[in-house]
């Protein structure tokens, strides 16, 4: 049963605090309540100086438990007076440990012996007393009263409270009933239950670990309950207590189980992390665990690194956190396979103790290379492996990836202490850059290994380039992971394709099984982000920079190496083409023919984007991207197939689509196909199938017949929905007039029932009719398939056609309402205009990246009219609340917009637009 350790301070501190409340005399409860507060809120004060001053986690989370100790002696002493059987006040869970951060809840139990009813209403009223005054001295309180065989039951019934309970000890009250209830504790919630709690520990963490990504190095980790967290150290001893009745990390280094290093590793690794969180509820005056971005700065600062850029302080911070994180993690892991292995040794009598409950059977082993292959852990056959020949420990991951083994605890260690040998002669020899490709060559089965590497540290080593990326956190809104950790979740993506039966990854599956060199693919992957760690404005750039020199070491082939270079300087190029450019216009296919090559390349190109994507977070690959991405990809493909024929087709495409509209359609239908042909603008042909003209007919048709139907003088427009759940979205089709504000009223329509648009297409046709073609989803970016929002949309459009100056601020205000969408305060995604006239040859593209909001869009779109901008086209996508918008547009007198003046004009009504709320620009006129 783990102890609170007695220290000569807290004696002198319970010595003080005693004599100085006790010689205040009788009081009643309002001067004893302003007592206490005026004693702790000075206690508090000193322990947060103390803190503040470098403090060390533990220290000042004892401290302030002693505090609490102190307290609640008095307010027991007080209220016990009268209680006339035995009673005593135990702390468990975290204060019942010794350790408390400033905020955390103040766990307790009323220990009482089984009296009689004068008895139990004597103990309810001192309970009762307690819980009074600590609630109004502004504790969280967590309580129960229980008599000791009650106690015992619960602790039998709930694992959580036999954990709570595993640490409690006693703060006032009964001496020998506290020493009862242990005996009681150990006999009946112990002995015998050894099984039961051990597999609920390991439940939980499991659970644990996989609402966690079961990474330590997430973006923003939770320092209590993460991977790698407080909670994996306090698990550790639990069921160390439970396995050997060890309770303290001593203990474990006097039973063979730690090494004294590693019992400091382990020390120096919590103390840290309790000292994070302890800052974590200074700094939000309440429970807070989780590290998110911002408060990295803050924190970095209060713990006075030293680097002078504020970002450089973080990440500095963030390396040390993870650091610690990781031994936790590595520690506790290792530490657990230990006491596993003697609880098997041990034999049968012992079988009861085993953590992973290991079934027992003779044991298969396989000798081979200085090494021992044993129940699928790859084990040293002696400690001098490594001095005799250095270059095994390259091959030692060779023979784990073709025999599937896992390292032993043992080889673990014996790597991380001699990665010296990892020298420049290492990096270069011959045998070991052989090894290194074999592992790299082999399809599906390069992630599991590269992992491995990089948890024994011999992969930063080897690649020194990918070395920096280790614990690297991204202050990018996108990423969920550090940069070395994104890097390997893309490499097991990239590795669940060759088997994957997800119908969404069937044709790059086919992409992948049929790729010749995966090498090429892997290592470009492994070094695409490498750049980060150099601070380089492009990080693209400064990556491939990096991979040259790494070609240049592996001595690839000059092909792999143009490839391999290529791969990670483009690695962002087809979603960024895809997502921001006209795919309609030949040029960009052109441009994106010349940058990828050849179809190899443009092949791999698609599968590490994919793997990018994926490896980003959980939300980053949707399925308009996907539809974007092969669209290109299919019109690069046909370009290198034949770029004459390519380019014949564009030619020809035109005549081709009149004859099959023509040929689809009724006779009476020739005067419209002849306007519509006549009238249209290229870019129409290019992007539309000879089925969807004959759809955009027909809806033309029915909005003039519409129009001389009712008598609306074409104020009421013609709408076509389309679902295609196999895309992810729905395509709205609008036709009417061209009009002031027309763009903005549908987005504000749709906006008005909470419709995502993915991507618009604007189509004026020369007789002044439009065509609005828009790709749509539902708050949770599936199909609009509801016809009640369908026909609400309809409506708001007709209304605000009707009335010029519509004012569309209750619909979003409403929708705002209903859906929760506000104005992200995030600082890390600041929102950013670009206007770039290099992209297009006939447009100025503006790209505007903001949070996103109801009603966003709709400004934007107003802000362009005042502007009196025409748009041709868009990209409008929104991931992970953050909206990031493409316009091609021209200026009034129909070409690109070059003017400086009009650039920072046009810049400056974005900005407000994208900053300003929704209300205050609405009701602007």
């Amino acid at each position: 049963m783990a102890s609170h350790p007695s220290l000569k301070h807290r004696e002198k501190v319970l010595a003080h605090a005693e004599a100085r409340l006790a010689s205040q005399g009788k009081y009643d409860p309002q001067e004893r309540l302003a007592l206490y507060q005026k004693f702790l809120k000075i206690e508090n004060h000193r322990l947060r100086l103390r803190h503040n001053a470098g403090g060390g986690g533990r220290e000042i989370a004892r401290s302030r438990a002693t505090l609490v100790d102190i307290v609640l002696r008095h307010l027991y002493d007080h209220a016990a007076r009268a209680v006339s059987t035995d009673l005593a006040l135990v702390a468990i869970g975290g204060f019942g440990r010794g350790e408390l951060n400033p905020c955390s809840d103040v766990d307790i139990m009323f220990l009482h012996a089984d009296s009689s009813a004068k008895a139990a209403s004597e103990v309810a009223e001192a309970v009762q007393s307690v819980l009074y005054m600590l609630w109004d001295i502004g504790f969280k309180v967590g309580h129960s009263t229980r008599s000791v065989g009650a106690a015992v039951k619960q602790a039998n019934t709930d694992p959580f409270s036999k954990t709570a309970l595993l640490e409690s000890r006693r703060v006032a009250g009964a001496p020998s009933l506290f020493e009862a209830f242990q005996k009681a504790f150990d006999a009946k919630c112990v002995k015998g239950q050894e099984r039961n709690y051990l597999q609920s520990r390991v439940t939980n963490q499991a659970e644990r670990h996989e609402k966690h990504s079961n990474t330590i190095y997430l973006q923003e980790p939770n320092v209590k309950n993460g991977c790698g967290s407080l909670r994996d150290y306090q698990n550790l001893l639990w069921m160390s207590y439970f396995q050997e009745r060890i309770s303290t990390t001593a203990e474990l280094v006097e039973r063979k189980f730690l090494s004294d290093s590693e019992r400091r590793e382990l020390e120096r690794a919590y103390d840290f992390l309790l000292r994070v969180r302890t800052e974590l509820h200074y700094l939000a005056e309440r429970p807070n665990d989780v590290l998110s971005l911002n408060l990295q700065f803050t924190i970095a600062d209060h713990f006075q690194y030293p680097q002078r850029d504020i970002l450089r302080r973080s990440e500095a911070f963030m390396r040390d956190y993870y650091t610690h994180s990781r031994s936790i993690y590595w520690l506790t892991e290792l530490l657990s396979q230990r006491l596993s292995i003697r609880a098997a040794e041990e034999g049968a009598s012992h079988e009861h103790r085993i953590f992973g409950l290991i079934p027992r059977r003779p044991k298969k082993v396989e000798a081979f290379d200085g090494f021992k292959a044993i129940e699928g852990k790859l084990h040293p056959e002696t400690p001098q492996i490594f001095r005799d020949d250095p270059f095994r420990m390259m091959r030692l991951f060779q023979h784990a990836q073709q025999r599937k083994l896992e390292l032993s605890p043992e080889l673990r260690q014996l790597v991380r202490r001699r990665l010296r040998c990892v020298d420049r002669t290492f990096q270069y020899a011959r045998a070991n850059r052989i090894v290194f490709t074999s592992i790299l060559s082999r399809k599906g089965e390069v992630g599991r290994i590269l992992r491995m590497m990089h948890e024994v540290d011999f992969l930063g080593r080897f690649i020194p380039e990918f070395g920096g990326l280790t614990c690297l956190v991204q202050h990018e809104f996108f990423h969920r992971y550090t940069a070395d950790e994104h890097t390997l979740k893309c490499i097991d993506q990239l590795d669940q394709l060759i088997d994957t039966e997800d119908p969404k990854l069937r044709r790059y599956r086919a992409l992948f099984q049929k790729l010749q060199d995966p090498y090429v693919l892997y290592l470009a992957l492994l070094l695409h982000d490498v750049g980060k760690a150099a601070n380089a404005k492009n990080h693209a750039e400064a990556s491939a920079l990096a991979a040259q020199k790494v070609a240049r070491r592996l001595q690839l082939t000059p092909e792999q190496r143009r490839s391999m270079i290529s791969l990670v300087d483009n690695h962002l190029y087809l979603s960024e083409v895809a997502q921001r450019r006209n795919l309609d216009d030949p040029e960009t296919i052109r441009e994106a023919a010349t940058v990828t090559k050849n179809q190899t390349d443009l092949d791999r190109l698609m599968l590490l984007t994919l793997a990018d994507g994926q490896g980003t977070n959980d939300e980053k690959w949707s399925d308009w991207k996907e539809t974007l991405m092969w669209m290109l990809y299919e019109e690069v493909a046909t370009y290198f197939e034949d770029s004459a024929a390519f380019f014949r087709q564009q030619e020809t495409e035109r005549e081709e689509l009149l004859f099959e509209v023509t040929r689809k359609t009724a006779r009476d239908f020739a005067d419209e196909i002849e306007a519509l042909f006549e009238t249209m603008p290229d870019s129409y042909f290019r992007g539309h199938s000879a089925q969807d003209i004959v759809g955009h007919l027909r809806l033309f048709r029915e909005f003039m017949v519409k129009g001389m139907q009712d008598g609306a003088l074409g104020l009421v427009p013609a709408v076509k929905w389309i679902t295609h759940p196999e895309r992810g979205h729905s395509e709205i089709w609008v036709v009417t007039w061209n009009r002031k504000d027309l763009f903005a009223k549908i987005a504000g329509s749709l906006a008005a029932e909470g419709i995502n648009i993915l991507n618009a297409d604007i189509y004026t046709r020369a007789d002044d009719l439009v065509l609005d073609i828009f790709r749509v989803c539902d708050t949770g970016f599936q199909p609009v398939t509801e016809r009640k929002a369908m026909d609400k949309v309809e409506r708001h459009l007709t209304e605000s056609l009707r009335h010029e100056r519509f004012d569309f601020r209750p619909l979003l205000e409403r929708t705002q309402r209903r859906h929760g969408f506000h104005l992200s305060q995030r600082l890390d995604f600041p929102t950013r205009i670009v206007v770039a006239n290099d992209s297009s040859p006939s447009y100025t593209m503006v790209e505007v990246q903001t949070p996103d909001r109801i009603g966003l869009l709709y400004n934007l779109l107003r802000s362009f009219s005042r502007l009196k901008v025409d748009i041709a086209r868009s990209r409008i996508s929104t991931e992970k609340g953050a909206a990031i918008d493409t316009f091609y547009v021209r200026g009034p007198d129909g070409k690109k917009i070059t003017n400086a003046e009009s650039i920072r004009r046009m810049h400056r009504a974005l900005n407000r637009a994208a900053t300003r709320r929704t209300a205050s620009l609405l009701a602007s006129p």
